[in-house]
């Protein structure tokens, strides 16, 4: 029994490598060639593996959105909770906007994150999913704005400080793409302050 659990447990392990392998593939062939000009073949071909074998670990391309975002969020929620745990959480969220900056200003990065917007205007299936993956980011910010604030704030002002918040650091994905030479250090700058004032730090 005891030798067929371990034999479970390195498959699950395996496979889990291969998803990550096959997401990472997917990401490149997205950001090259956008969601509608990839196919399974290409994103195959990049990984070095037959189309027919990614359909035992994704359905579809859609099916590899849906786990690329769900990565995001993970390493979102992972990222919060640390925050959290931090003796001082308004100090580690203005600690943390330069980090942030860096990843939206990323030109890989924001090409991804807008090809997927972009698709979810267009395909039901992906607005949902991109919805869900928004509304779990928000409240999580909520959480953590309110959590930062100095005394109590009226729920509005919160979900409206966690929507500014989330404004600013996405909207650094166009600016990224319009003007690739921004000033990075005065833009973190900028950020700091804004976040500051927004979370009362």
């Amino acid at each position: 029994m005891a030798r067929c659990s371990l034999i479970d447990g390195e498959e699950v392990a395996h496979a889990e490598v291969r998803r990550r392998q096959i997401l990472d593939a997917a990401v490149e062939v997205f950001r090259r060639r956008g969601f509608h000009a990839a196919s399974m073949a290409e994103i195959a071909k990049t990984f070095g593996m037959s189309a027919g074998h990614i359909y035992n670990y994704f359905d579809s391309k859609e099916a590899i959105i849906e786990a690329i975002v769900a990565r995001d969020i993970d390493e979102f929620l992972t990222l919060t909770a640390q925050m959290q745990g931090e003796a001082d959480l308004r100090h580690e969220m203005v600690e943390r906007v330069d980090e942030g900056t860096d990843r939206r200003l990323d030109a890989d990065h924001a090409s991804l994150q807008i090809e997927i917007v972009a698709e979810a205007s267009r395909n039901p299936k992906i607005a949902d999913m991109v919805q869900r993956a928004d509304a779990t980011v928000r409240r999580r910010l909520i959480e953590l704005v309110r959590a930062a604030a100095r005394g109590p704030v009226d729920e509005a002002d919160l979900v409206a400080r966690a929507e500014l918040l989330l404004a600013l650091f996405e909207g650094l994905m166009l600016r990224t793409l319009r003007q690739p030479e921004i000033d990075r250090q005065a833009l973190k700058r900028g950020l700091r302050d804004a976040v500051r004032h927004m979370i009362g730090a």
